[in-house]
């Protein structure tokens, strides 16, 4: 965690210093939805839509104004969900969504290309870090009016559903405590029209949200494991519009 703090702040120094440095600079408002879920370790959990809104600024780093360099700083949702059950001497149907809310600050380097008089179209790639907030579960019991929302923050502790929590195949599902810190890829492409802009962005987690799996049958989670690239991480895609000062 201190590694990712050090880091943290050496580049919030030095995106200040470009700026304050930098002529060409433009100011962008953002805010979209998306669809996020887990990759790594785990199965029978699907995908959950959230929002993301912030801002950030768009440096020129050539004369041409074609190679640039945009950080921002936005609220950004995850998670994901699953059916399953829920009961101890009566079992219930139910469905399960489980929101992690960070806060989230990717750099990318970008390649801005003039599309017709004010109108470009730009590609980005670079690095995320992400702390996160608040962690929590909420449950719909199906065909009822019954809901709950379990009080643990999952980044503050684990979770064990007070042993009345099951997946899809009846196995009992509980949560460990999950790493407030995400660092990750991100990449995207932005349409933007004289202030207006419209965008796409995926972004893969490299920092695992936990060291072990904890919903999924062993092989699935096994499977998972070796073509993903290990235990649980974040994986999202989203759209987004913004405005361009």
């Amino acid at each position: 965690m201190k590694r990712t703090k050090v880091a943290l702040t050496i580049l919030m120094l030095v995106v200040s210093t470009i700026t304050t440095q930098g002529q060409d600079i433009n100011w962008q408002a953002r805010a979209g939805i998306g669809s996020a879920s887990l990759i790594g370790g785990v199965s029978n959990i699907d995908e959950r839509t959230g929002f993301h809104i912030g801002g950030g600024a768009d440096i020129g780093l050539s004369k041409n104004g074609v190679f640039r360099l945009q950080p921002q700083l936005r609220f950004e949702q995850k998670g994901w969900q699953f059916d399953g059950y829920y009961g101890n001497e009566q079992i219930m149907k139910a469905h399960f969504k489980t929101h992690l809310d960070y806060i989230e600050l990717p750099v990318m380097a970008a390649v801005r290309l003039r599309l017709a008089k004010k109108s470009y179209f730009t590609y980005k790639t670079g690095l995320y870090v992400a702390y996160g907030m608040n962690a929590k579960t909420k449950m719909e019991i199906l065909n009822t009016e019954g809901k709950e929302t379990f009080d643990s923050n999952h980044f503050s502790e684990s979770c064990d559903f007070r042993d009345i929590v099951y997946d899809k195949d009846t196995r009992k599902t509980g949560y460990p405590k999950f790493d407030r810190w995400d660092i990750g890829m991100i990449g995207g492409i932005d349409l933007t029209f004289n202030h207006f802009i419209i965008g796409g962005e995926v972004s893969v987690g490299i920092k695992h949200l936990c060291e072990s799996s904890f919903i999924g049958g062993t092989l699935n989670n096994i499977i998972n494991y070796v073509f993903t690239g290990g235990s649980p991480k974040n994986i999202s895609a989203s759209l987004s519009v913004g405005y361009q000062f």
